[in-house]
C-alpha cells in the first residue's frame, strides 16, 4: 500500500500485512487480557510502526466502543504522553470492541477485536 494519507472519514485497514507505514503507524492494536472481574483492553497506536509524538503530529486521543456504545475515552497531549491505554471492562462473550484513535494530521483511524 501506499504511503499517501487515506483520509476517509474513519479510516479502518482490515489487512496490516499488505499494509504500508502509513497505515500501520496510525491503526490500533487491541490486545485483550483476562483479570479478576473482567478483562484488561489495551489499545496501542503504532504497534508495528511508531507514531510520531510531537507537537506538530501526534495521537490525540483515544476511545473504546463495546458495540456502538463508548465506554472510555483517553485524551492525550503531545510529547509528554505515548498512545497506549489500557483499561478493565466488564463485557459479554462475543462484544465486538473497536478502538478509534485521531491523529492530528491524518484523521480518524479504527479496529476491532471480539471479546
Amino acid at each position: 500500500m501506499s504511503d499517501a494519507p487515506i483520509l476517509g472519514p474513519v479510516n479502518h485497514v482490515t489487512d496490516l500485512d499488505a499494509a504500508g507505514d502509513f497505515e500501520k503507524k496510525h491503526t490500533p492494536h487491541i490486545d485483550i487480557d483476562e483479570v479478576d472481574g473482567g478483562l484488561l483492553v489495551t489499545v496501542t497506536v503504532g504497534w508495528d510502526v511508531p507514531h510520531p509524538n510531537q507537537p506538530d503530529h501526534y495521537i490525540t486521543w483515544i476511545e473504546l466502543l463495546a458495540g456502538d456504545a463508548p465506554i472510555a475515552r483517553f485524551d492525550l497531549s503531545p510529547i509528554a504522553t505515548t498512545p497506549v491505554v489500557s483499561v478493565v471492562v466488564n463485557v459479554d462473550p462475543g462484544t465486538v470492541l473497536r478502538a478509534v484513535e485521531h491523529c492530528n494530521l491524518h484523521g480518524l483511524w479504527a479496529a476491532e477485536i471480539t471479546a
